[in-house]
């Protein structure tokens, strides 16, 4: 789903953890230390200063650093589908779904953000991110 105007329709799963266009996730920077997390915070996990952190975008690519194949899943999920720790180019890590054939997923993997419905059952969409392989994208 990566139509602008057909994604905008959906409400999003929580406001504040993504833009649309360009498709990226919102964090947060220590203005102290520098370091960045997913999803935004209101302190440091690093420094624990006193410094309110500034708002940042975080970039849409990323590898895989760990992954689990999920085959028993709650009802109206459709399994087999991988959960991966996405290390993203910003140095943060990531959890999500990979949308990839479970099969052909490897430590390493370049891949690249993606926005879809992710209510797998009919019913209210919801507008949440995934990751998908990145091929053909400059990464």
């Amino acid at each position: 789903m990566s139509d602008v105007a057909e994604i905008e329709a959906i409400p999003a799963i929580r406001e504040g953890l993504f833009q649309l266009s360009p498709p990226c996730l919102f964090g947060s920077q220590c203005t102290a230390c520098g370091t960045r997390t997913f999803p935004a915070r209101s302190f440091c996990p690093a420094c624990d200063t006193d410094a309110a952190p500034e708002s940042t975008t975080l970039s849409p690519h990323g590898q895989v650093y760990s992954y689990t194949i999920v085959r028993q899943a709650p009802g109206g999920r459709a399994v087999p589908y991988a959960l991966a720790l996405i290390d993203l180019q910003d140095q943060v890590r990531v959890m999500a779904q990979l949308d990839h054939p479970p099969e052909d997923i490897h430590i390493g993997l370049e891949v690249r953000l993606v926005l879809r419905n992710i209510v797998p059952a009919p019913g209210v969409p919801r507008l949440g991110y995934a990751f998908a392989a990145a091929t053909g994208a400059h990464v």
